[in-house]
């Protein structure tokens, strides 16, 4: 497949609680917007490292199952990483408690010195942006794109992994000036600038490099902020199940409705106030959609033409 957007980042066994106990349930931010991305009908490639145990095959048929090209994905015979799921409100979100320690993330994931032709869009986010081995290919990945493909970044926070607040600060910022679009919560914005409101702070992040920055808001929507304008595109009001995925599925459906009106790669259409507005209401709506849903279930394209 000649993929057109490219996901970099983790893979791992979300750890939930059930009504017999836990569940091993797929996850991992980046796994979840290559998932949607695929279900939305996109052309998409993951570059992930997965065990060859029992979960890294779940992860590999799931993966497959919904269109996402494996070519980028690294094989580890070290156990699949997880992390321990603690409910949380529909303010904050849940918990994470992580082991990636001597399991399958070690394995850097598999790049080819250069890139096809149609691969039009990088997307890379979440910890192991931050954490080795993955961190050193996605900011190598970034630095190759400038000026041949776009780019977008999610931090996606997680403070039990990367709990030195100004390393963690100072290689986002790296990242950020690098992207061309860049989408954060208020809750990352919160830890990452506790002085700073967090509008104020996305849009300071404007100054550096990206011409697009989304900040999304919960139950309040998500709001676009560009160098000429801001938009802001309230919730839908729906029945939450849970709040898990629901920012991955915006950032899936965003690149999905870019992608779609020619808006990613290097002679990309304009980003105008008009567009950004469309694409942003779109991928509201599917972040909306995935929190009427149980656990991280992004929808298809069926489902928000339907709804």
């Amino acid at each position: 497949m000649s993929s057109h957007i490219l996901v970099m980042g983790e893979a791992l066994v979300d750890l939930v609680p059930g009504p017999k106990g836990r569940e091993a349930v797929l996850g991992g931010s980046p796994y979840n917007v290559a998932i949607g991305l695929g279900r939305l009908g996109a052309k998409v490639a993951i570059a992930t490292s997965l065990s060859t145990d029992q979960d890294g095959q779940r992860f590999k048929a799931a993966l497959e199952a919904d269109g996402v090209d494996l070519t980028y994905i690294a094989f580890s015979d070290a156990q699949s990483p997880t992390a321990l799921v603690e409910e949380g409100t529909a303010e904050s979100g849940p918990r994470y408690i992580f082991t990636i320690a001597g399991t399958a993330f070690d394995t850097p994931p598999a790049l080819p010195k250069n890139w096809p032709d149609a691969l039009r869009h990088i997307h890379a986010g979440s910890f192991s942006t931050l954490v080795p081995p993955m961190s050193g290919a996605v900011l190598e990945a970034m630095q190759q794109a400038k000026g041949h493909r776009t780019t977008s970044y999610d931090p996606n926070i997680r403070p039990m992994i990367t709990p030195d607040k100004a390393k963690a600060r100072a290689d986002v910022e790296r990242l950020v000036a690098l992207v061309d679009l860049v989408k954060a919560s208020e809750e990352d914005m919160e830890w990452l600038y506790p002085d700073l409101a967090p509008r104020d702070a996305i849009q300071a992040w404007l100054k550096h490099g990206p011409t697009l920055a989304i900040l999304t808001r919960g139950g309040n929507g998500a709001e676009a902020f560009t160098a000429s304008g801001h938009i802001a595109i309230p919730a839908p009001k729906i029945t939450v199940q849970d709040t898990v995925g629901a920012g991955d599925s915006l950032m899936s459906s965003l690149l999905f409705a870019m992608d779609r009106d020619g808006a990613l790669g290097k002679n990309h259409a304009p980003w105008t106030q008009s567009a950004i507005e469309q694409w942003l209401s779109f991928a509201v709506r599917a972040s909306a959609f995935t929190c009427t849903q149980k656990g991280s279930n992004p929808p298809r394209l069926k489902d928000l033409e339907s709804a």
